[in-house]
């Protein structure tokens, strides 16, 4: 059963993606977008977690991971999360799923761009956790 935390259900959704993946599927939209769902909730996660001595509700209703990660980088100057290639990913979020004028066919490059994203921002914010868990104010899940 998952747990009802951001971190959980992030961890859930990595893991749904991975067991995708070895499939080989080809389908880059709706892989992209699951990229782009697992950073975002994996981001959500660690500001849920951070800030707890302010309201972050706004950050956590949308969907700008460059705003969350830009808090986050405020947060910890050290954690350097690349707000430009958040960016990128976001824009899956609705152009590769929706039609419309904005609707886009993601390549195996640009999918291939949205995981090494996805995965430098997970790795990041790992390794946060692991040198700065305990830090005061760390709000444990």
């Amino acid at each position: 059963m998952i747990r009802n935390t951001y971190l959980d259900i992030a961890e859930n959704d990595l893991e749904y993606l991975e067991s995708v993946l070895k499939t080989g599927s080809k389908y880059y939209n709706q892989l992209s977008v699951q990229t782009q769902q697992v950073a975002e909730k994996y981001l959500k996660g660690y500001l849920d977690r951070l800030a707890v001595d302010e309201n972050v509700s706004d950050l956590l209703r949308k969907h700008n991971m460059k705003k969350i990660a830009s808090r986050l980088n405020e947060l910890d100057p050290q954690l350097g999360l690349d707000t430009v290639g958040l960016a990128y990913l976001t824009d899956f979020y609705y152009d590769a799923r929706y039609p419309g004028d904005d609707f886009y066919t993601v390549t195996e490059e640009e999918f291939k761009k949205c995981l090494a994203i996805m995965y430098d921002t997970v790795g990041r914010l790992r390794g946060m956790e692991k040198l700065g868990g305990s830090k005061a104010g760390w709000r444990e899940s």
